[in-house]
């Protein structure tokens, strides 16, 4: 039950060398070509951005993103790449949210009253957000002194001609913090972000400076995105919680406190905005947890969370193998059972993602009896960790990721789905686990018998085990874990890419037609008939769809590049062939017997937000 703060492995880091630059790490690369270009984005998934550029050349850009160590590359590398990112675009400051950071100028007083309007208001990222005021030239020094200032602070309200915004206690005015400004006439409010998560599909691409690697890889130097109007701005990841508690104090303690929660018990020295924010993350998990299992939580975690082993009084921590994992920035969930009465005792580093792979561990001992084997234990915990509600796509840590798709062999299901408890390992095992569980959890095949299964590991109910439930699928399972493992990336999911296994074929006879639909916003879908190695087939594909909202509508052609084509493969004894290209006009010869499967030709990480459909008619002349 150990995690700890994820280290790259060695290897995955690449580097780069050309005229200027050079990092130091292996997996050496070359930049082969500087590309500057402008046009429209069509898509963003992770830190992917789909550009289409003046010409129609569609372009997949890799950006590394502020928070992120490296930028993911196609073969699953990082590569410390930093990128200049500017997301801007007109919005409406009446939609702006309650703790979201804005920035203007103002004419403030030395009560706190604003003097005339305010013409413009821009809202900033809150990572990047100093709160408060800063005065263009001396502070006001009475009550009526009015001075010019730029005043940066969380929305308290907003409304179609006034805002209200306010300041923390005391700074700079000593008995108020709220802060109304009215809108002038004609009033402008503008988003000035990093986050690529606010550029919008069909943004203007002002500029774009990036280098072609010899990988083939396009990663990005320079990104100016333009939006377009935009009714309302929404809080993305994070960022509502950070917003919320933007008031609270963000000061190191001198000393640990008791904080507490439904579902949790602490002593922490975290500050109070920091344990405010994992408190509301940990419920969040907690009712999502809830949610899927159908069980109540039914006891409270306890322990310690610890930032700073200074401020710790000897003695308060007591588990020389909870103070060895804190050291480590790890954590540990220690549990334990006497009769009915279960316990969860947790020792953890101020990170994130430890506390909350390591709190799933005391949910599922507190609320079943146990955490079930190995396997089911690390696999859980990192759903947990990753669970978003309502967003069923993959979106876990670049590195870790990167892990999955570089090495091989990847582990098979029997070295996954060991029965019993077996060492934790490091990260690299979690990563796999995480795989496994991910698939049984959301790829409708599976999905309906992983849940049960897993109660009942937990509960260790005699019998149970992944053999008795999954054995009769086996085959079908293996074909689609590795299935998973080969597309799997940041924005995938498995529930548009599930086999159709109850499809029905038939064979087609000389002379005979078959007509199917198929959708540009799934995997492979069965094309109803049975082929014969050495057979010739017509193709006639009917219909329009796209592969991003904002992009042109398309058909079985693709692009001038093939993307978005109509697309092949043939199933044959759990083996796939590789796919044939087809178009609105076209024929094929199978190259062996088996059944026949169709798809719109876009990255497996993309698929979510294509639309539209072809009727695809298929001949046997």
């Amino acid at each position: 039950m150990l995690r700890g703060r994820m280290r790259l492995f060695a290897g995955v880091i690449a580097s780069v060398a050309c005229a200027g630059l050079s990092f130091e790490a292996r997996g050496q690369l070359r930049i082969v070509e500087q590309v500057s270009l402008t046009g429209t984005v069509e898509s963003v998934a992770g830190s992917r951005v789909t550009v289409r550029d003046v010409a129609g050349t569609r372009h997949e850009v890799r950006v590394q993103k502020p928070d992120e160590q490296g930028v993911p590359l196609a073969d699953g590398r990082l590569l410390a790449f930093p990128a200049e990112v500017q997301v801007g675009g007109a919005i409406d400051a009446a939609k702006l949210k309650p703790g979201q950071i804005v920035r203007f100028k103002a004419r403030l007083s030395g009560k706190g009253t604003v003097d005339g309007d305010v013409g413009e208001v821009t809202l900033i990222d809150a990572a990047a957000a100093t709160v408060g005021v800063v005065w263009d030239g001396t502070e006001p020094t009475t009550p009526k002194e009015v001075t010019a200032c730029d005043v940066t602070a969380p929305v308290s309200k907003a409304l179609k001609t006034r805002l209200v915004v306010e300041l923390p206690a005391g700074q700079p005015f000593k008995k108020k913090t709220l802060v109304a400004v009215k809108l002038a006439d004609g009033a402008k409010a503008r988003l000035l972000s990093t986050d690529l998560k606010r550029i919008e599909p069909g943004a203007t691409v002002v500029r774009l400076e990036a280098a072609k690697l010899d990988s083939g890889d396009l990663v990005a130097k320079t990104l100016v995105v333009e939006n377009g109007a935009a009714a309302a701005v929404a809080d993305r990841g994070d960022d509502a919680l950070e917003n919320k508690y933007r008031s609270l104090s963000d000061l190191p303690l001198k000393e640990p406190r008791l904080v507490r929660s439904p579902h949790f018990a602490f002593l922490t020295d975290l500050s109070d905005r920091e344990w405010a924010v994992i408190r509301d993350k940990l419920e969040r998990m907690v009712g999502l947890l809830e949610k899927y299992f159908g069980r109540q939580s039914t006891g409270v975690v306890e322990g310690f969370i610890v930032d700073d082993l200074a401020v710790w009084p000897a003695g308060t921590l007591k588990e020389p193998m909870g103070i060895e994992k804190i050291r480590r920035r790890e954590g540990v969930c220690f549990n334990s059972s006497l009769g009915p009465q279960r316990r969860a005792e947790l020792y953890s580093c101020a990170d994130h993602g430890v506390i909350q792979h390591e709190c799933v561990h005391g949910f599922c001992h507190l609320t079943f009896g146990s955490t079930g084997p190995t396997w089911l234990a690390e696999g859980v915990a990192e759903l947990g960790n990753y669970w978003r509600d309502g967003d069923t796509a993959v979106e876990i840590e670049p590195a870790v990721m990167g892990y999955i798709r570089i090495t091989s062999p990847k582990r098979s299901l029997g070295e996954i789905a060991v029965p019993g408890r077996e060492p934790a390992g490091g990260w690299q095992d979690y990563a796999w686990r995480w795989a496994l569980c991910h698939l049984l959890a959301y790829n409708p095949n599976y999905a309906d018998r992983f849940k049960p299964l897993a109660v009942a590991l937990m509960e260790e109910r005699p019998g149970a085990s992944f053999d008795a439930v999954y054995g009769p699928v086996a085959r079908e399972i293996a074909f689609e874990y590795d299935r998973f493992l080969e597309a799997v990336g940041n924005g995938y999911r498995a529930d548009l890419t599930a086999w159709p296994w109850k499809a029905k074929f038939r064979p087609l006879a000389v002379g005979a037609d078959a007509k199917v639909k198929v959708a540009a916003a799934r995997g492979w879908q069965a094309g109803g008939i049975i082929v014969e190695q050495g057979a010739t087939y017509d193709v006639e594909a009917a219909g329009t769809w796209r592969t991003a909202k904002a992009a042109a509508d398309g058909g079985a052609d693709g692009d001038g590049a093939g993307h978005g084509r109509l697309v092949a493969t043939i199933f044959h004894d759990f083996a796939l062939t590789t796919p044939i290209p087809l178009a609105a006009r076209s024929s094929f010869t199978a190259p062996v017997d088996g059944q026949l499967f169709l798809r719109c030709d876009d990255d497996w990480t993309q698929l979510a937000d294509n639309e539209g459909e072809l009727t695809v008619t298929v001949r046997r002349p």
